[in-house]
């Protein structure tokens, strides 16, 4: 498990590309859509494969996303990225969340 910033050869950084509201008046019933940027670095000199698992609040359904996503869980969507001996690996995705 790599959190974002924690290790030294192996890096990730976040960021937010996206957000709308899609729908409701309320937060009760309302419809987002976010939009996420995933940058994973790799310092050592052999390929790594990094788990990122994503929380997801509410019902929520993936859109669009750079790499196959799995169901960990009723909250999690996690991807198995492939980042190159030192390179880097890009993972983005785009999710529509129901409160």
């Amino acid at each position: 498990r790599l959190k974002l910033g924690d290790a030294f050869d192996v890096t990730a950084d976040r960021k937010q590309t996206d957000f709308r509201k899609l729908a409701g008046t309320s937060r009760y019933n309302a419809v987002f859509e976010s939009a996420y940027e995933i940058v994973l670095k790799n310092a050592k000199p052999e390929a790594v494969t990094v788990m990122v698992r994503e929380p997801m609040p509410g019902d929520w359904e993936i859109m669009s996303e750079s790499q196959p996503h799995k169901k960990a869980a009723s909250g999690v969507a996690e991807w198995a990225v492939a980042v190159p001996a030192g390179g880097q690996a890009t993972l983005s995705y785009r999710v529509r969340v129901r409160y």
